[in-house]
């Protein structure tokens, strides 16, 4: 009888653990607040809306919302959110139409991190190239020429562009995976002065944050998905807030090393607003 205990025990606990990984997952994918397609069935307010393009850290669920923080600095405009979890470039690329069709006047793009982690070994690569069904393996000059391509076509329909550099992922700048960050924004910011676009200096601004915390050398990024899902637990299943888990784990800016708490975020909306209200002062 005990160990028919024990085994209906354990088979209540993996069912438990399941039902909250089930829900995580869930919030996780929810919408972004003011998505594509929540602009293009609604009734624009007539100014253009600045379209912010790229992966779970513009997407806000992973991640402190910083297109929400734009909206709240910038109440007389509409922000759309066209962040995907886990995307590539070449899958941004891929998705550029409805974007175009919401006739942004500004597009703020930060995508690459997930392309950044797909490049840092053979097996990574193949990973991420079979299971995005990719049509070549992920690599510096192909990212280059997705975002080439993605700027052409958004200057072709009368938009301003600005590139976000990437990030560092976790707070050892000298690890492999920083140096690779520092690569992918050095082609990013080569994309910006052959085509035009703006190069706005997210990389620059939160490393700096690191500095004058005297935080640039850990934790490091050990690239296990662990932390990213114990992350989200906490935060969907358990109600804590990005902050409070970034602290516990003696993050400065992000709750697992990769996507941003509040202070990350806050960073990253500075800049973009920085480059809007240039914009601004120029039309």
């Amino acid at each position: 009888m005990r160990v028919k205990g024990l085994a209906v025990a354990a088979t209540t606990v993996a069912a438990g653990v399941g039902g909250v990984l089930a829900y995580t997952v869930t919030r996780v994918q929810g919408r972004a607040a003011g998505d594509v397609s929540d602009y293009l069935g609604s009734s624009p307010r007539g100014a253009r809306p600045v379209v912010v393009a790229g992966a779970s850290i513009v997407r806000g669920r992973a991640s402190v919302d910083f297109v929400q923080i734009l909206r709240e600095r910038f109440p007389s405009r509409d922000f759309v959110n066209a962040g995907v979890n886990g995307n590539v470039a070449w899958e941004l690329l891929q998705r550029l139409d409805p974007v175009i069709a919401c006739r942004p006047a500004q597009v703020i793009i930060l995508i690459g991190t997930n392309d950044v982690q797909a490049m840092l070994s053979a097996d990574a690569t193949r990973e991420v190239r079979e299971s995005k069904h990719l049509p070549e393996d992920p690599s510096l000059g192909w990212y280059a020429a997705c975002m080439s391509e993605i700027v052409t076509r958004l200057r072709a329909a009368d938009a301003s562009v600005g590139l976000c550099s990437l990030p560092p992922i976790g707070q050892d700048l000298d690890a492999p995976v920083n140096v690779m960050v520092r690569e992918v924004n050095a082609v990013i910011r080569g994309v910006c002065e052959a085509s035009g676009a703006a190069y706005l200096p997210v990389y620059e601004h939160l490393t700096e944050m690191l500095a004058s915390q005297g935080a640039t050398r850990g934790p490091a990024w050990t690239g296990s998905w662990a932390p990213g899902v114990a992350s989200l637990v906490e935060h969907f299943a358990l109600g804590r807030s990005y902050d409070a888990i970034a602290l516990a784990r003696g993050w400065i800016l992000s709750p697992d090393g990769v996507h941003m708490d509040s202070t990350g975020a806050g960073i990253i909306a500075d800049v973009a607003a920085d480059w809007l209200e240039r914009q601004s002062s120029t039309e």
